[in-house]
């Protein structure tokens, strides 16, 4: 069933999203500048094992991983909300 609601409510969700996407980029960007590697640099060295698993490193692995959950949940909501669009 469609209703102005479910868009009001999606669209919030989808911000809530965007908002988190950003905030994790950013912090992201940070970190790379802060260690002078990319974020994908550091995953391929914690894969082969040149580098420990470190606090600091550990909090932008687990950073990096929510920023794929919440980069999911946008895709999922904005196809939700085209699929009702489209009704």
């Amino acid at each position: 069933m469609h209703t102005d609601e479910y868009e009001i409510t999606m669209g919030r969700e989808i911000a809530l999203c965007r908002k988190m996407i950003k905030k994790l980029e950013n912090s992201l960007e940070k970190r790379e500048v802060q260690y002078g590697m990319t974020t994908a640099g550091l995953l391929q060295s914690l894969e082969e094992g040149s580098l420990s698993a470190q606090h600091p490193i550990q909090s932008w692995k687990q950073e990096y991983q929510e920023l794929q959950y919440w980069q999911k949940r946008l895709i999922e909501y904005e196809e939700a909300l085209g699929s009702v669009k489209r009704l």
